[in-house]
């Protein structure tokens, strides 16, 4: 099966607009350029969970359940190994893959085949803990500044809610984003990553 954005990314029709193409579809030039800069310090790789088809999960899913949430399909399984294989390829070795504890993420990191792998609750669903949002975020940031002083690459494997926060735009299913970060717990957008699956 050839993998596609056609098959692996359930997008709102407005994603597929002009206004949004250049934003969804880097070239592979600019794709290299952010791996180049992820090699750096100071540097992640933010991604989103690889297909989950579904919107959101049962009102009383459980964590340590996975049967009660929206898990990855065999397109999702099949997408997060060919993100590993293409970071590969790329000779991109993370030193930490930090994952949400929703078993869609874990099983995205897992399947990506790298080590060691470290659950990390301020990278879970923000719409779907508790706590006020404000706390979550600091939280969040705290995280993040952290990883300044640690060696890297990170990989940050989490949702959408996660991404709109630290970069102020969406991440499709299994779409990166090289961030630099800071030690305040910002994070700054440096290019997208679609590990070679291309939009048709």
């Amino acid at each position: 099966m050839t993998l596609t954005r056609r098959t692996i990314l359930a997008a709102p029709a407005l994603l597929a607009t002009p206004a949004f193409a250049g934003f969804f579809d880097p070239t592979p030039a600019e794709q290299d350029q952010a791996i180049a800069t992820l090699k750096t310090p100071g540097h992640a790789l933010l991604l989103r969970h690889t297909l989950a088809p579904g919107h959101n999960d049962p009102a009383d899913f459980d964590l340590s359940e996975c049967q009660t949430q929206r898990n990855l399909d065999d397109v999702g399984r099949a997408q997060a190994v060919r993100v590993g294989d293409w970071l590969r390829d790329k000779g991109v070795m993370p030193s930490t893959v930090y994952s949400s504890q929703w078993c869609r993420c874990m099983d995205t990191a897992r399947l990506m085949g790298f080590a060691p792998i470290v659950p990390e609750v301020s990278l879970n669903s923000i719409a779907d803990m508790p706590g006020t949002e404000a706390e979550k975020l600091r939280k969040l940031r705290r995280f993040v500044g952290s990883l300044v002083s640690k060696p890297g690459p990170a990989i940050l494997v989490t949702h959408s809610t996660i991404a709109s926060h630290l970069i102020g735009g969406l991440l499709g299913s299994g779409e990166g984003s090289v961030i630099a970060i800071a030690a305040d717990g910002s994070a700054k957008s440096l290019g997208r990553v679609l590990f070679g699956m291309e939009r048709v």
